[in-house]
């Protein structure tokens, strides 16, 4: 499916969750959510670190994409780490400006902006979880070497 089409969703969805059951949304949360997103942010990390020791990538680079011949399978590879990457950094400030905000107990500004937030919640548990697969699959090719 469309990466487009999931954030949509997701957004939609949570805002329509949010809207009907008016969660309330606690500094402590926030807290909590901005470790896991840390934890999250270590992986791609850690698997950008493994990545550029690996052997197998090099062949990648060397290899044409099939659907774009302007495109390596290096290219592919990097590409399915990268926009979970930088998701995963607006989100980190997403959840700082709301921990800001409530802070500040500027509860209605936090009351919209909550709007969004299962939405993002979901997407980087997806994101992640996709990277995760990925990852696997690249480190079993390159024990195959």
């Amino acid at each position: 499916m469309n990466r487009k089409i999931i954030i949509s969703l997701a957004l939609i969805i949570s805002a329509a969750l949010q809207w009907h059951f008016e969660l309330l949304i606690e500094k402590r949360f926030i807290s909590s959510l901005l470790t896991v997103f840390s934890i999250f942010f270590g992986f791609y990390l850690t698997s950008f670190a493994v990545f550029s020791t690996s052997k197998y990538l090099s062949k990648l680079y060397e290899i044409e994409d099939k659907n774009d011949n302007r495109m390596t399978l290096l290219d592919r590879v990097i590409e399915k780490f990268k926009w979970p990457t930088y998701f995963l950094l607006f989100s980190f400030v997403y959840l700082i400006l709301v921990y800001v905000i409530l802070a500040n107990e500027v509860i209605s500004f936090v009351y919209y902006l909550s709007y969004a937030l299962w939405g993002i919640v979901f997407l980087n548990i997806f994101f992640v979880t996709e990277t995760i697969s990925t990852f696997i699959k690249i480190t079993r090719q390159s024990a195959k070497l």
